[in-house]
């Protein structure tokens, strides 16, 4: 996915001049519209969204990509045609990295929007801040800024000799089995949460705690710091709450278990099949 951060320049305002192929990355409850051409998915430009008669709500630029103004924005309306389709961010996260980029950065910045229409000191409503620089929402009243904010979580993968530890969650049963993930607590080391989470959940101890990479996550407004780690000791028990089931598995065993997707939690596991 880095390959399409370098062609997307971040910006809260319009680089250029407005043309009829900017592109919109348009969501209607919460899902994306894409038009599907001949089996291929292609985000809405500018003369798609006027000659559909789509006025979009919360409007914000993305930025620059591939030399044209990215826009984000809702629908309160859905349009239907015989090539438009809408698709959830986990479906987009299997399929083609360069939309599911774009529409991880709309929605993010959507939900920003929504969740700060109100200043959280004086609840007066609040306005997008006019610059070039930084991303604000500012009180009408107060003058109080809000900047968007993301949640850090951990997500590591433990190993124990030729096996890793994989949990099954209940809270996604559209999915499948992954590694440990959670959120990391206020004054809390990422390391510390590691040590944590997986002792929560599983009932084991880990060691030997490496960084292994980072993603921006938008379930719902997350970054995920990803581990590598090894056993150090404990018996498998399940949590109950989240967790409903965790075993060790060889990678042989791993086949078929886990959802393929550009996520970092996927990579982590395609690590442990490649280097074990």
């Amino acid at each position: 996915m880095d390959d399409y951060y370098m062609l997307l320049k971040p910006s809260p305002k319009a680089l250029h001049k407005e043309s009829k192929d900017d592109f919109w990355v348009l969501f209607y409850e919460n899902k994306m519209m894409l038009i599907n051409k001949d089996g291929k998915y292609i985000i809405p430009r500018l003369r798609d969204l006027l000659d559909l008669n789509i006025q979009p709500d919360h409007v914000q630029c993305i930025g620059e990509f591939l030399g044209l103004n990215c826009f984000c924005g809702e629908m309160d309306r859905r349009v239907e045609t015989k090539n438009i389709e809408y698709l959830d961010l986990w479906t987009l996260s299997k399929g083609d990295k360069q939309i599911y980029t774009l529409a991880m950065k709309g929605n993010l910045f959507l939900n920003w929007l929504k969740l700060n229409k109100h200043c959280g000191v004086c609840g007066s409503p609040t306005y997008i801040k006019d610059s070039f620089y930084e991303r604000a929402l500012v009180c009408s009243k107060c003058g109080n800024t809000t900047w968007p904010r993301t949640s850090p979580a951990i997500i590591v993968a433990v190993t124990k000799e030729d096996r890793l530890l994989l949990v099954y969650n209940k809270q996604f049963p559209e999915r499948k089995y992954s590694v440990v993930a959670g959120f990391v607590e206020y004054g809390e080391t990422f390391e510390e949460c590691v040590k944590r989470e997986v002792y929560e959940e599983t009932g084991i101890r880990v060691k030997n705690i490496r960084y292994f990479g980072s993603q921006p996550w938008p379930f719902p407004n997350s970054m995920l710091i990803a581990f590598t780690a090894e056993y150090l000791d404990g018996e498998i028990k399940e949590d109950g709450e989240e967790i409903v089931h965790a075993g060790w598995f060889t990678k042989d065993e791993i086949k078929g278990k886990y959802d393929e997707s550009i996520s970092i939690g996927t990579r982590l596991i395609e690590w442990f099949i490649e280097t074990h």
